[in-house]
């Protein structure tokens, strides 16, 4: 079985479309786009995905695709030409797994047409439910085509249940889009209220900058259930377990990835294993990336150049290279 990072990844490392200017209340009282994000997660999140689309425009350009993550609408941009949003309308995505469940939040554009929006969405066959300022649309499984579409425009997969909720210029959706509407409106604790995420967040050096972010709380060690606990014990020999968290950080211009750990003598040790593990076994994987380990308190960092972008992501998602733990 996949462990809660790969799943995740399957939602976010998909080819980006860029595109608009960005806005936001939570850039008035000092914090990241990616902090205001956490303000509307469920607090019992154990996996964040977070992409600012409009800071990945900032470098790709609207149109050109980015093959190392994009939002989860990114892959259906073609087909959404005809509704009454889509990729290029949102700003930043962000996405948390819980167990079983997921939450997903679109910060939109501030020139989207949230009325138009959801006159389309009714249109296209989805039932509207809810409050009138903050609707809930649903479709079922059936409504879709054959090529999984809703009303021949909206793809079931991430939008079989969504809310609009437009005075926060929003768009959610995910496994229970009525206890997500309760974090937004304040009503339930979010995950910055827990402060789940608060260690690893800080580790990214500019967080204002940051075109992609995945952090978990519960790593998917032992290479995701690839290998045997033998082949495990002897390919991750040194490393310890990150007790405290991993994380991968892109920008335009640095990627880092972060084993965050309980005490500055676990991170010490495994920044030594993890030099040693990439330099001689972590091409068994394919993993082939130039990499800088240091040792920083409690966290290990592992620095890489904009050009092992792509790579790094894709060690996040199968959890071996920087990623990589033992049972």
């Amino acid at each position: 079985m996949m462990g809660p990072m790969l799943n995740l990844g399957r939602l976010a490392l998909v080819a980006a479309v860029a595109g608009t200017s960005l806005s936001g209340c939570a850039l008035l009282d000092g914090s990241s786009r990616l902090e205001e994000a956490l303000e509307y997660l469920p607090a019992d999140g154990t996996t964040v995905t977070f992409v600012d689309r409009a800071e990945l425009a900032e470098r790709v350009g609207d149109g050109d695709p980015e093959s190392a993550y994009g939002t989860e609408l990114s892959r259906w941009t073609a087909v959404m030409a005809d509704a009454a949003f889509d990729d290029t309308d949102v700003e930043w995505e962000a996405v948390a797994t819980f167990g079983d469940g997921l939450a997903r939040v679109w910060r939109m554009s501030d020139d989207l047409d949230f009325e138009a929006v959801g006159t389309d969405l009714e249109d296209a066959g989805f039932e509207r439910s809810g409050s009138a300022d903050r609707p809930v649309f649903t479709a079922d499984l059936a409504d879709a085509d054959e090529t999984g579409l809703v009303g021949g425009r909206y793809p079931a997969a991430p939008l079989l249940s969504l809310a609009l909720v437009p005075d926060e210029e929003l768009i959610v959706s995910g496994s229970d889009v009525s206890a997500l509407l309760d974090v937004v409106t304040d009503d339930s604790d979010s995950l910055a209220d827990a402060g789940t995420f608060t260690e690893l967040v800080d580790e990214a050096d500019d967080q204002d900058a940051l075109e992609y972010a995945g952090l978990t709380v519960d790593p998917s060690c032992g290479g995701s259930g690839r290998t045997s606990p033998e082949q495990a014990a002897q390919q991750y020999e040194g490393l310890r377990q990150p007790d405290a968290g991993m994380a991968l950080f892109v920008t335009a211009d640095d990627v880092t990835g972060v084993r965050l750990f309980g005490d500055e003598e676990d991170a010490a040790a495994d920044a030594e294993a993890m030099a040693t593990y990439l330099d001689e076994r972590a091409d068994v994987t394919g993993f082939d990336a130039s990499v800088e380990v240091e040792a920083d308190d409690r966290a290990v960092l592992a620095e890489a150049g904009p050009d092992d972008r792509r790579t790094m992501a894709q060690a996040w998602l199968r959890a071996d290279g920087p990623f990589a733990c033992p049972v």
